[in-house]
């Protein structure tokens, strides 16, 4: 089977399963378990990405790939009044060819946040395996991605500060003021604790403004397909030892007229410089852009997303990414499909072409 042969076999195996899965019916009641007070209750779902994939190098042969780009089981719940919680599973890539054999999975617990409210949002606590928001992408659920994947700059800090999927171990202090349009956030986490664990501690901070609707929650919405508007700033700043990452960012989500149409846009820049204490990251600056139109009567979403780094040293290759592709929102975020093709050029060196295509079913 030649190249051209192995990519159409590849994508008509994809869009086949898409198919099938997207004609399988939504739940309609909750998967949710209370107590008989009602004062405790916990609650289940999924959330399965299934991926074609066609990886074409500037030298040496194409790789495609069908496998599950995320598979979670996800859990939340309250305790009592003042007490909640939040859990997922993840085993990403499941079956995907790594070094000659498919990835037969890991799966570990991904995300594991006790919350604890004592009166209003105006302050909470949480505690546990927590997602930082160092941009706003950066803590965006993957399921409401506007693009079929985060932004290649987003989580470039993840390993050197030896974090498990960009989530660190802490407690982080959280709340919104202002009628809930300000949110602060401030933590203490594990950080790269070093051979002996002597290293500080990490610590991390940020602020955001919403002009229009309210954001709360553990993680940040994307697009709302419509139905709200959003118009959200922010700031943080990430710092252990003499490493730190400073950021600024943006998301809005405008409907457009009565016939569901909408406009989302987001975009960061990113300063991380890991200095002495973590040389894995040298000095850089991280700026992306990310764009979609929703079309709401076809429930048809084309979208761009662009991104750069740009290292202070000359000798270091800068690395510029483009994606573009188009979304079909057939049932919202509990089921779509995309399709995008993606560029990513090395500056002197060497380019690559990447094709997805993209089924996502997922019930909370």
């Amino acid at each position: 089977m030649n190249r051209m042969n192995q990519r159409i076999f590849a994508f008509a195996a994809a869009l086949s399963l898409t198919v099938l899965l997207g004609a399988t019916p939504t739940a309609q009641a909750a998967w949710n378990i209370e107590s008989e007070d009602s004062s405790a209750s916990i609650k289940f779902g999924f959330l399965a990405k299934l991926r074609g994939e066609s990886i074409s190098p500037d030298v040496g042969s194409s790789e495609q790939n069908l496998f599950f780009r995320r598979l979670r089981i996800l859990a939340g719940g309250k305790l009592n009044d003042k007490w909640s919680f939040f859990f997922e599973t993840d085993s990403p890539n499941l079956g995907k060819e790594v070094g000659g054999s498919k990835n037969h999975g890991d799966i570990f617990i991904q995300d594991f946040v006790v919350t604890y409210k004592p009166k209003s949002d105006a302050f909470m606590l949480d505690f546990g395996q927590i997602l930082q928001a160092v941009t706003y992408n950066s803590n965006q659920s993957a399921v409401t991605l506007l693009a079929t994947d985060y932004m290649p700059t987003s989580f470039v800090w993840a390993g050197a500060l030896d974090t498990k999927v960009g989530r660190d171990y802490g407690v982080r202090a959280r709340g919104y003021l202002m009628n809930d349009k300000l949110e602060y956030r401030a933590e203490v986490l594990q950080g790269n604790r070093g051979a002996d664990s002597t290293n500080s501690f990490r610590y991390f901070g940020r602020v955001m403004y919403n002009f229009f609707d309210p954001m709360k929650g553990l993680y940040y919405g994307g697009t709302s397909l419509g139905k709200k508007r959003s118009l959200a700033v922010g700031a943080s700043v990430d710092t252990q030892e003499d490493y730190q990452t400073t950021s600024l960012d943006f998301f809005l989500d405008q409907p457009l007229g009565g016939n569901g149409n909408a406009i989302t846009v987001q975009g960061s820049w990113s300063n991380v410089d890991g200095d002495v204490f973590l040389p894995s990251l040298p000095d850089q600056d991280n700026m992306t852009l990310e764009a979609g139109f929703l079309f709401g009567e076809a429930k048809l979403m084309p979208f761009v997303q662009l991104s750069s780094r740009d290292f202070s040293d000359s000798a270091l290759a800068d690395v510029d990414t483009t994606m573009v592709g188009l979304a079909y929102f057939f049932r919202g975020y509990n089921g779509n499909v995309k399709f995008s093709w993606l560029n990513s050029d090395v500056d002197g060196g060497a380019s690559t072409d990447i094709i997805w295509l993209q089924l996502q079913a997922f019930y909370f």
